[in-house]
């Protein structure tokens, strides 16, 4: 019986060994293995946002778009994110934050031009919020909700 449970990544490959003999007799050794390279790099970018004007008793979906910019002004999908703000019971409107919108940014989709294999290019984004509510006191005369 063979089990699939899909696709299986292994970001870094197993590094190739380097083959070292310390010789009889002798108590220590210096040796050169080379150049080592910081593995699955990567940014995490944190969003706060302020809605406005958010009205009690009423829930808001929140949508936040992240897109890449490369030099030429091409935008690349960086992830969506959709949360659901819970209504407020608060007397009237009022503004309210919301902290900590995360997203996990790969450096081998970096687009700067310069290399995917480090942290030091300046990597540029554009976020797009989208807000409504959800919650409404509007019915249709024939409809039942």
């Amino acid at each position: 019986m063979t089990v699939d449970c899909g696709a299986v990544i292994e970001p870094e490959p197993c590094p190739t060994p380097v083959d070292i003999a310390i010789g009889g007799c002798q108590d220590s050794m210096v040796v050169d293995v080379g150049d080592v390279y910081l593995g699955s790099l990567g940014r995490i970018l944190q969003l706060d946002v302020t809605v406005k004007n958010v009205c009690p008793y009423k829930r808001v979906a929140l949508g936040v778009i992240l897109t890449e910019v490369d030099a030429h002004g091409n935008e690349y999908p960086r992830g969506t994110k959709t949360i659901t703000i819970p209504e407020h019971h608060g007397p009237y409107c009022r503004d309210v934050l919301v902290k900590c919108i995360r997203f996990v940014l790969p450096e081998d989709l970096d687009v700067s031009g310069g290399s995917q294999a480090s942290m030091c290019n300046t990597r540029n984004f554009k976020a797009r919020v989208i807000a409504h509510n959800i919650d409404s006191d509007f019915m249709c005369c024939d409809v039942t909700i």
